[in-house]
């Protein structure tokens, strides 16, 4: 009976054992977030080749991005700001406004500065063409293509966006508006969506300067921890 009665407590405890155990692990960053208000609709009218060209910045700021999904920011010093994981490795990546970068994984040089180092205050909200405003940001689409990563590398920071649900995701940096399409839905599901920069806005906005400065490497602790 004893033995029995040994048996049955100890297959009672370890549900609970292993739900204390989950609710012990940290959440990661892009578990946590809200989900955005993508619109379904039709595509943009305006083609890829119509739009304004975009240049890339430049700058003493290095953003390097492995394959893995590890991704290093270094400031004009040498020093290492941020080293963090993307929720998977890195399918697709652009810069700046919308240019796509010819790998989604290697080392890029970006500016100190940027409109959104100063934070939303030094953004033109009624420009026709916003893409500029969004200089200095890296941009990347990881291959479960649940969420988009944006990087600011001048402040060492990172958002993650919800996606829309779909396959083989499809982006376009529009003058207004972010576009996805998706080449692969569930049945009756729509394939195209789109945001408004200005819908992006509270998103971006966290990717600006805080009062509590990054936490820098040192030659002991190289790596920042929170």
């Amino acid at each position: 009976m004893r033995l029995g009665a040994l048996i049955l407590t100890a297959a009672l405890a370890a549900p609970n054992l292993a739900g204390q155990e989950r609710s012990q692990h940290p959440s990661l960053p892009w578990e946590k977030v809200l989900p955005l208000d993508w619109q379904s609709g039709p595509a943009g009218l305006r083609a890829e080749g119509s739009l304004p060209a975009l240049e890339a910045s430049t700058g003493p700021v290095v953003a390097k991005l492995t394959g893995d999904g590890t991704l290093s920011i270094w400031d004009a010093r040498g020093i290492i700001r941020l080293k963090t994981g993307l929720p998977g490795r890195p399918l697709k990546a652009w810069r700046d406004g919308g240019l796509l970068l010819p790998e989604p994984s290697g080392t890029w040089p970006f500016p100190q500065d940027s409109p959104l180092s100063q934070g939303l205050g030094g953004l033109q909200w009624a420009a026709e063409d916003f893409r500029p405003f969004l200089r200095g940001l890296l941009w990347i689409l990881e291959d479960g293509e649940g969420f988009l990563t944006v990087v600011h590398p001048a402040t060492a920071r990172a958002v993650h966006l919800p996606l829309p649900p779909g396959r083989d995701l499809q982006l376009r940096f529009l003058p207004d508006r972010l576009e996805v399409s998706a080449g692969e839905v569930e049945q009756g599901a729509p394939r195209r969506w789109s945001l408004p920069w200005m819908g992006l806005l509270p998103r971006l906005a966290e990717l600006g300067p805080h009062k509590d400065p990054v936490k820098t490497g040192s030659a002991l602790a190289p790596f920042p921890k929170d």
